[in-house]
């Protein structure tokens, strides 16, 4: 990857071993041929989920948010900042249990807008502090810091480019309807 200045790294909370291991565990759990693999899975499991822990790393840099996980497929994924909508932060029934959460990202313009999240951060140490960071570095990416900070002194809610634009578009669709309304009452 190419070398950015780190800004803040995640750090994954030790307790996603036993979320990955449960989270294979349990469905073995309700098949009869799984029952078979669950004291195989104990024993072999445990270390592969260890060197996947250790292995998870996500980085935001300047300019984009970089993971890196994987242990027999590796994954690297940049996600640029501006093209992040939402960092929503999750807790299922298991996650809960463990007192865990995870961070979900939705980037503009994905592929397959059914397939839900483009990357999901599993047991992020203070998920949603984190989850502040890469929306404030962001909106200073964006450049929309300054336009969300003078509409909220305002009281009004900032207008992205694309809405900008529609409206101007609208403005002048009225204005020639006006024109054309004036001529036939003429």
């Amino acid at each position: 990857m190419r070398e950015e200045k780190i800004l803040l790294s995640a750090r994954f909370d030790p307790k996603l071993q036993h979320y990955m291991l449960l989270s294979v565990l349990i469905p073995l759990a309700f098949t009869v041929i799984g029952i078979l693999f669950i004291p195989i899975w104990l024993v072999i499991g445990r270390s592969f989920h260890r060197k996947q822990w250790e292995r998870m790393q996500c980085d935001l840099t300047e300019r984009s948010l970089n993971i890196r996980r994987g242990v027999l497929f590796r994954v690297e994924k940049n996600i640029p900042l501006d093209k992040i909508q939402d960092l929503a932060v999750k807790e299922g029934p298991l996650l809960r249990r463990l007192g865990l959460s995870s961070l979900s990202i939705e980037t503009a313009g994905s592929s397959n807008p059914q397939a839900g999240a483009d990357a999901t951060l599993s047991c992020v140490i203070d998920a949603p502090a984190f989850r502040d960071a890469v929306l404030n570095q962001r909106d200073r990416v964006v450049g929309a810091g300054a336009s969300v900070s003078a509409a909220a002194a305002s009281g009004a809610a900032p207008l992205e480019e694309p809405q900008a634009e529609l409206l101007v578009e609208i403005r002048d669709s009225l204005h020639r309807i006006e024109g054309l309304l004036g001529q036939r009452d003429a």
